[in-house]
Formats: structure tokens, sequence, C-alpha cells
């Protein structure tokens, strides 16, 4: 069937490259849908089970890769939660930083003091100036890795989703397939206690063979019950009859005909 399929399938695909959108294109598809229904329905229900539970193994291979996506996606917002969080602690200590200097600035008279070194107002302040700039872009760094976090995040999440529902609808399909395995094997002993079978099992060949054999028995006893009349062996009707019964219809008395009445003429003697 598979090989019939496989022809039909190579001649559909010729066909219609050559008629394109012609009727004899959809007959000819017509014909290739109504021969795969046809074989899918002579697969027997245990051939089908099987495929089933095989394309159920297949979805580990789904769930292993949205098991490595996930691995990946955690990796990644764990190295961007530290880096946000050096990030935020660097900042928080450059903003303590530069708000003391700017307070020191402002109660300076003619010179600054920064740790060990001694400025200028006007030269502190271009510094201040300057280190505030790199705190904003600093800042804006800062800013554009939480945002990238909160995606990596929202994928981390939905990938945990998707991999909770694999694993949920592989286990239901596992126990529909199980079950669906349960109500064969009792169709299977139903119909091999029954002296009907509607399965192709050995089991089901010999019972109809059987019946089959029956009904040869019970024809060929007809037969042998019809075959006395066919061939006439009851005997003859003379042989218990008398001889007076025999001669009776010579012996018995004539009746005279009825005169004809006036006015009706008589039949002339041949």
């Amino acid at each position: 069937m598979l090989k019939k399929l496989v022809i039909l399938g190579v001649i559909g695909f010729v066909a219609v490259s050559a008629f394109g959108g012609t009727k004899i294109a959809s007959y000819i598809r017509s014909e290739i849908r109504a021969a795969r229904e046809r074989a899918e329905d002579s697969i027997p229900p245990e051939k089908e089970l099987a495929r089933l539970r095989n394309e159920i193994k297949l979805l580990d291979k789904d769930i292993m890769g949205v098991v490595n996506e996930l691995a990946k996606q955690r990796v990644e917002v764990n190295t961007l939660s530290e880096q946000v969080d050096d990030r935020a602690a660097k900042l928080e200590k450059s903003q303590a930083l530069l708000k003391a200097r700017a307070e020191a600035i402002k109660s300076a008279e003619g010179q600054v003091t920064f740790g060990n070194r001694t400025l200028t107002v006007p030269a502190a302040k271009a510094e201040l100036e300057a280190d505030v700039k790199v705190y904003v872009a600093n800042e804006k760094t800062l800013n554009t890795l939480k945002a990238t976090m909160a995606t990596r995040v929202k994928v981390r999440d939905a990938l945990e989703k998707q991999l909770e529902a694999l694993k949920n609808q592989k286990a239901e399909l596992v126990a529909a397939v199980d079950g669906m395995e349960a109500q064969l094997a009792e169709l299977k002993l139903q119909q091999t206690e029954s002296k009907y079978q509607t399965d192709d099992s050995r089991l089901a060949k010999i019972k109809d063979d059987l019946r089959k054999l029956k009904t040869k028995v019970d024809v060929e006893r007809e037969k042998l019950k019809l075959l006395p009349l066919a061939h006439d062996d009851s005997p003859a009707p003379s042989a218990n009859k008398s001889v007076d019964d025999i001669i009776a219809p010579l012996t018995a008395p004539k009746v005279k005909p009825e005169a004809p009445k006036t006015g009706t003429k008589l039949p002339l003697a041949d």
C-alpha cells in the first residue's frame, strides 16, 4: 500500500505540474487523497498505537530543545543580574562621591581639596562636571542592562511555562495511549470469546472456516434427505391395490346421458 501511495504521489505531482488547475489535476488529487485514506483505514490499531508511542517519544526532543534554550536564558539572566548589581553599587558610590565634591565646592574659599589633591574652584567645577557626565552615561548603560535583563526574564519565564506545559501534555498523551491500549486488549478478549470475530486474527479465521464447514455439512445432510424424492424410490401405487380395484373402471355401471330437450338439435355423427 505504501509503495502504491508513493507511485501515486509521484504521478500526481507530475500530473498536477503538467495540468495545473484543470479538472484532471483535481481528479488526480482526489484519487491520491482517497488512496491515502484507504491506506490509513487499513492500518491495524496495534500499529497505530505503536506509531503514537513513537511520536510521544519524539516529544522528548522538543522538550530537550526547550530545556537547552531555558538553560541559556537562565545563565544570561544570572549574568545580567550580576552586572546590574555591580554597576548599581558602583553608581551608588559614585553618586555619593559626586555629591560630597559638590558640597565641598560650595563651601570652598578659593581652593578645594579632593582627597590628596587641592584644586581651584573653577578646576574643581570642571572636573565635577566631567565626572557627572560619566555618571550619567554609566546610568544609561545600567538602565539598558536592566531593560535587557527584564526581556530575558520574560523569555525565561515563558520557556519555563512552555516546558511545564510540554511535560504535562506528554504525561496526558501517555495516559491516553495506555488507556486506549487497555481498551484494545479488552476488545481483543471479547473478540476471542465471541463466536463472531471482527478482527483478522488467526483465531477469527479458524472460527470463520468452522462456520463455513458446518454450513457445508448441513447442506450435504439436507441433500441426503432429498435424494429419495429425487430418485422416486417409493413403491409403485399398484403394488398395494387388489385386482378388483384395478379393474373397477371397467366393471363400474354406465351412466346414461340425459335426453336432449325439445327443439335442441343433436349433433351430427362423424
